[in-house]
């Protein structure tokens, strides 16, 4: 007979009058199963999904008070470390899942810190095979009893379960107690099974450069389960290697928990040494070619698997190989800043922004660090690969409130291209909306912007994008947002599309732009990266390049820059706004 349960991985249909002659651990009791009232018990499994290190309250307060550090590297490379709870965890739908694979397991029936019962076998879908010389149940009395379910990677002796550094991965245990067994002919305990260890992942995020990659012959499938390419690095100088270690006798080795008291405890320590190479990823095999260039940001490092109680802290990120930017990277060390205890079946994620401090395009049309150009003059600050934001506005100390233009009943986007009809095409990355035939007074200030561009290099009317690019490289803007949206800012191709406001309308700007909630900036260095070069910081209300048709009007996007954060504007051309022109330097 078999038991169908929705979301069940496997049914184990226990018989009364089955003995436990078969069993031949001596800690079990007696049972006659011939007595009266004598249960059927039936068991089920689920596998849970690492989770995200929020669900307790304790942990969800620390992660809500973590803050970045940032880590000066030397060569003017800065790092913003932070540790924060991993939504990226690929998951199925539920959280838990039945078992898709063969997995041996034992289960074991406690009553009053005695042994009743223990039954070992295989379980594959909805198949369970017992061990040989096994029985295929354990018939309990009626009574109160606890159980324990775990897989070959835990070791039980007596009361105690004991899982190693090793095994952290892939060890599974779970305890229930306190079921009452009463009913007959059957009745059912349940088993959710959770990762005896934590997860923690490393990512390495650019805003300022790309890690320049290339897509290969060499076929995988990725975490989504579909065919892709894997990408490597162009350049082998680039590629980076890296070592994680703590120091001596500071990880748990070993985690062991005692049935009989419900307590854990970690006897032995270890030093982790690690070492690997970083990758790139992979890109889907439908919309890739081989030998095409791969830019990636972020990357993540390979992952790494802790016991329970294991802080952070201790651990240290040294780069042994590689360049960014052409600096080299070797010998340069990432500490993670806050002390957190992981927790089993908990995910967490070491981010690290990476950027290039005091970068400038100087008036020669040369650009780079400040320490290494101390005699030219600055005229942008970099803000991203190839662009960089003028240190004043047009007309800065005169005339600075230009009208847009007077059209506006028809389109200055170019025909190849879209107006910005709603919120996601105005937070698209490509900012296919520029009012690039725009011929009003903005526009045409701009071109006489001074000082002038060097030869090759154009002042322009910043994208939305272009100002969220000073907010998040000047600002650290993406501080603000969660893990899960910063993720989806890079996987997307560097869009914000996870500021668009909740019930967005598929056509026109409902609800208001001013109802997009942007994080707050770190004002003291965003405007420290003008100032220093005697520049002026931005503040009130500006023009960027986006065309937005609302209703039956063509109009402008706005950034108003106050209070320590952007807002977002709507504006009629005939209105009025500054400029801070940008430049797309090379």
């Amino acid at each position: 007979m078999k038991i169908k349960r929705i979301n069940t991985a496997f049914l184990l249909l226990a018989l009364a009058g089955m003995t436990l002659a078969g069993c031949s651990n001596e800690d079990i009791a007696n049972v006659n199963p011939q007595e009266k009232g004598t249960g059927n018990v039936s068991f089920s499994i689920v596998e849970k999904d690492y989770e995200p290190a929020t669900d307790n309250p304790k942990t969800r307060a620390a992660a809500e008070e973590t803050k970045s550090v940032t880590q000066d590297l030397g060569d003017g490379l800065m790092a913003e470390v932070s540790l924060v709870p991993d939504t990226t965890h690929i998951s199925t739908t539920p959280k838990t899942r039945a078992i898709n694979k063969s997995t041996h397991y034992t289960i074991q029936a406690f009553q009053g810190g005695v042994k009743k019962g223990e039954l070992k076998g295989t379980f594959n879908g909805s198949t369970f095979t017992p061990d040989t010389g096994q029985p295929e149940a354990i018939g309990l009395p009626h009574g109160t009893y606890d159980f324990v379910c775990f897989n070959d990677d835990v070791t039980s002796n007596g009361t105690q379960l004991t899982v190693n550094r090793s095994a952290a991965a892939t060890a599974r245990f779970t305890v229930k107690r306190g079921v009452v067994i009463n009913q007959d002919p059957k009745q059912q305990v349940e088993f959710t099974l959770k990762h005896a260890g934590a997860i923690v992942s490393y990512y390495l995020e650019s805003q300022e450069f790309v890690f320049e990659g290339i897509v290969t012959n060499t076929q995988t499938i990725d975490k989504y389960g579909q065919p892709a390419y894997v990408c490597d690095f162009a350049n082998e100088e680039d590629r980076i290697k890296y070592k994680i270690a703590s120091a001596a006798s500071t990880v748990p080795s070993t985690m062991v928990y005692n049935f009989a008291t419900d307590t854990y405890s970690y006897p032995t320590t270890e030093q982790v040494s690690k070492s690997a190479n970083v990758n790139l990823g992979t890109a889907p095999v439908a919309y890739s070619t081989p030998g095409t260039a791969f830019n990636g940001s972020p990357i993540r490092v390979p992952a790494d698997y802790y016991l329970p109680s294991t802080n952070c802290a201790d651990m240290k990120l040294t780069f042994t190989h590689g360049k960014i930017n052409g600096g080299n990277l070797a010998g340069k060390s990432i500490t993670i800043p806050t002390s957190t205890l992981v927790e089993a079946n908990k995910a967490y994620a070491v981010i690290m922004r990476l950027y290039l401090a005091d970068r400038y395009v100087y008036s020669d049309g040369s650009y780079g660090p400040r320490s290494q150009n101390s005699t030219k003059t600055p005229i942008a600050v970099i803000v991203s690969d190839r662009i960089a934001i003028a240190l004043h506005d047009v007309n800065e100390g005169g005339a600075e409130q230009l009208q847009w233009g007077s059209n506006t009943t028809s389109s200055e986007v170019p025909s190849w291209y879209n107006t910005c009809a709603n919120y996601a095409d105005l937070f698209d990355a490509n900012q296919y909306g520029r009012a690039v035939n725009a011929t009003g007074a903005a526009k045409s200030a701009v071109s006489g912007y001074a000082p002038a561009a060097p030869t090759g290099n154009t002042w322009r009317v910043p994208t939305l994008v272009n100002f969220f690019q000073m907010g998040t490289t000047l600002g650290r803007i993406k501080e603000g947002s969660s893990f899960e949206d910063y993720v989806s800012y890079v996987v997307s191709g560097k869009d914000y599309a996870f500021f668009i406001p909740s019930g967005a309308a598929a056509t026109g700007f409902t609800p208001a732009p001013s109802t997009v909630n942007f994080p707050a900036m770190d004002m003291a260095r965003f405007n420290n990266a003008f100032t220093k070069e005697g520049g002026t910081p931005p503040s009130g209300t500006y023009w960027t390049y986006m065309e937005c048709k609302d209703g039956t009007e063509y109009k402008m996007a706005t950034i108003e820059i106050s209070g320590g954060k952007f807002h977002l504007g709507l504006k009629s051309k005939t209105e009025t706004a500054k400029i801070r022109p940008v430049i797309l330097y090379h």
